[in-house]
């Protein structure tokens, strides 16, 4: 058996300049060797090109531009030429004179071996790799801010290689027509290696010169190396007794390198059990209730998402004056460990009439201990931060999902909801408190959620004068119009309260229509693009609209935002006055489609034609001022693991998801 594909994709973003394309084939071939013996291999290979702009936090970004004031000309009203005399960088300049591409070529591979060795025991051995060359070119023109007066030039070259190597048995087996049995037990390994080099230059002799090679003076040059290994040893048994009474046991015992030397491996067991009533003679002919699973399991997760070599005491090589010498990069933490967490989950499983209406409800309680961290630590040890096993934090909710046929017949009706319930808290961090950004408004802390702001709480608008106010002390109500004298609060949540989403199916002779909304409620967003665009005039910055909806215009206003003082504080700086609920209801996907009759697609000797018209984003409800509430970027240009993991609900001039539409159609023959 074969399978051969070939695609390709070719993206324009919303972005002016950033653009997408992608080509990629697949070739997967089995052949059955003898009745013992299977093998086979997939293969597939992509190049793919990303045509970038600047990250959201660069000057030179196109969507800064819309902190440019409108009296900002784009061009020259004399000369006709780009305006580089604007507040901010012109971002049309380094658009037209700046080339920025990311090109990578990636083949994913893998090869199996399956061997029937008796009746329901099976060996099935595989092999993969995951090769990646990444290549980075950024030339940034002489006008530019960055590359002037002389050019910039940079590259950057990434090649990642994984392998994983997979053994296992498989045992199923039926005794008597009672107990179903499936046995599953082996081991593997993953190693992964990824190389890193770079080189920056400045002076080139003219714009049409943009390799570094053309470059008057290297400014640096990296290379470095990394990489990890891991392996697992794994069993799982799955019992069914008389088609009803369901036993699930698993466990694995993992091991990585990223630990200490005697911290490396870590045992993860499981366990389940559910019981489908509706099997057992007592309820095999009720007409109301079609389905009925109660469920229960208990298990055990680790997590090793830190630095490759967080454990251990690194050294690079370095320079002083001209002789080779070694500096200390990071310091060991031997005793560094997998972080666990325990899972327990009850649910059940429903249906009734036939089911027409059925769905699942579920509880479960997640409690994690030695949390992965990067702590700080005195600065006079020579480092600010170390890893460790510090902390443990609880998970808690429900979960639910109801579906309905609500009409069957020559017209139909479906409709699924989900809706989910988190309550994320700290629970212990040994005394610790861990910040994340720039500024560090991000926190970790004993006896709140993950990631919670913290920074100078907004107290609104004197309404006699029109000047900002904020509280002065960390509890109560006192205010200053001061902000270097306000005290630091907690003042939002990025975690929401709940989410879910609606979706709903019509079809009706041929015609087939359905639509899904999505939700989230009670998260916070800080918005780090207002502290220019809606804070008191103190810039120049265009700004939003809400601004100029909300700001104190005369005494006795009640407004959201401060009088507008050019050159002023008032207001102005890292406060809640960015931080806005971001909850909102968003229709993400409308579809419409018509299945021509098979009578009459059949004459061209097709088995189905259908036509379709797909939307996405095409509707959002929310009080969130900015462009997205669905967006949350890290707030530097390169974060690591944690960093990501705090910094949620953050929004800096970052690009809105795009209302897209898709025209189709599908033929089958």
């Amino acid at each position: 058996q074969y399978f051969v594909s070939l695609s390709f994709t070719d993206q324009e973003a919303i972005i002016v300049a950033n653009d997408f394309d992608r080509i990629g084939g697949r070739l997967n071939l089995d052949h059955q060797a003898s009745d013992v013996i299977s093998l086979g291999m997939n293969m597939s290979l992509t190049r793919s090109r990303n045509f970038r702009v600047s990250h959201d936090r660069a000057f030179s970004t196109p969507i800064q531009m819309t902190a440019l004031p409108p009296l900002d000309p784009t061009h020259d009203p004399i000369t006709g030429e780009l305006n580089s005399n604007t507040t901010y960088e012109n971002g049309l300049i380094p658009l037209e004179y700046s080339d920025f591409t990311t090109e990578v070529f990636r083949n994913f591979g893998n090869i199996y071996l399956n061997l029937d060795l008796l009746p329901g025991l099976t060996f099935r051995s595989e092999a993969g790799v995951d090769l990646l060359h990444q290549q980075e070119v950024q030339y940034q023109g002489r006008l530019t801010n960055d590359g002037g007066p002389d050019g910039y030039g940079f590259e950057r070259h990434v090649r990642s290689k994984l392998y994983n190597f997979e053994n296992y048995f498989t045992y199923s087996q039926v005794f008597g027509g009672i107990y179903d049995l499936d046995l599953v037990a082996g081991f593997s390994l993953q190693q992964a290696d990824q190389e890193f080099a770079s080189i920056a230059a400045r002076g080139f002799p003219s714009d049409e010169f943009r390799r570094v090679a053309s470059g008057a003076k290297i400014l640096g040059a990296s290379g470095s190396g990394t990489g990890y290994r891991y392996t697992s040893v794994f069993a799982r048994a799955n019992l069914k007794v008389l088609d009803r009474y369901i036993f699930a046991f698993s466990g694995r015992n993992d091991g990585s390198s990223r630990f200490g030397r005697d911290n490396r491996y870590g045992f993860f067991p499981s366990a389940s059990f559910a019981w489908v009533v509706t099997n057992e003679d007592f309820l095999m002919d009720n007409l109301t209730l079609s389905f009925l699973k109660p469920r229960v399991s208990w298990g055990l997760t680790g997590n090793s998402e830190i630095d490759n070599f967080a454990s251990r005491g690194l050294y690079v090589g370095s320079s002083y004056a001209g002789l080779a010498g070694l500096i200390s990069a990071s310091i060991p933490s031997p005793d560094l460990k997998w972080e666990t967490t325990t899972q327990f989950n009850v649910g059940i499983d429903f249906g009734f009439f036939n089911n027409r209406i059925s769905g699942e409800i579920d509880y479960y309680q997640k409690n994690t201990t030695d949390l992965l961290l990067s702590t700080q630590i005195p600065a006079s040890t020579g480092f600010t931060s170390v890893y460790k096993n510090i902390g443990d934090m609880e998970n808690k909710g429900w979960e639910f999902l109801l579906n309905t046929v609500n009409i069957d017949g020559a017209f139909k009706w479906n409709t699924s909801f989900n809706i989910a319930f988190n309550e994320n808290i700290v629970t212990n961090l040994d005394g610790q408190i861990i910040t994340a950004g720039n500024p560090p408004i991000w926190r970790v802390m004993e006896g709140q959620p993950i990631g919670v702001f913290y920074t100078r709480e907004y107290a609104g608008v004197d309404p006699e004068n029109g000047d900002a106010l904020f509280y002065l002390n960390e509890t109560g109500n006192e205010t200053t119009n001061n902000l270097a004298e306000a005290a630091n609060r907690i003042v939002g949540d990025p975690n929401p309260d709940f989410w879910g989403g609606i979706s709903n199916t019509f079809s009706y002779r041929g015609f087939d229509l359905s639509f899904m909304f999505q939700f989230v409620s009670g998260n916070d967003m800080y918005n780090h693009s207002f502290q220019w665009q809606a804070a008191g005039l103190r810039w120049e910055d265009n700004h939003a609209v809400y601004y100029y909806e909300n700001f104190w215009k005369e005494p006795g206003d009640d407004a959201y935002f401060p009088q507008p003082r050019l050159y002023q504080s008032n207001g102005y700086g890292t406060s809640s006055m960015q931080v806005f609920d971001a909850s909102y209801i968003r229709l993400k996907d409308l579809t419409f489609g018509y299945t021509l009759p098979s009578r009459w697609v059949q004459r061209a000797n097709m088995d189905m034609v259908r036509v379709f018209v797909r939307g996405f984003n095409l509707l959002t409800f929310t009080d969130y001022p900015g462009y997205d509430p669905e967006t949350s970027s890290p707030n530097t240009a390169d974060v690591g693991t944690q960093s990501n993991n705090i910094q949620q609900g953050w929004d800096f001039f970052t690009a809105p998801q795009p209302r897209s539409f898709t025209f189709g159609l599908n033929l089958s023959f």
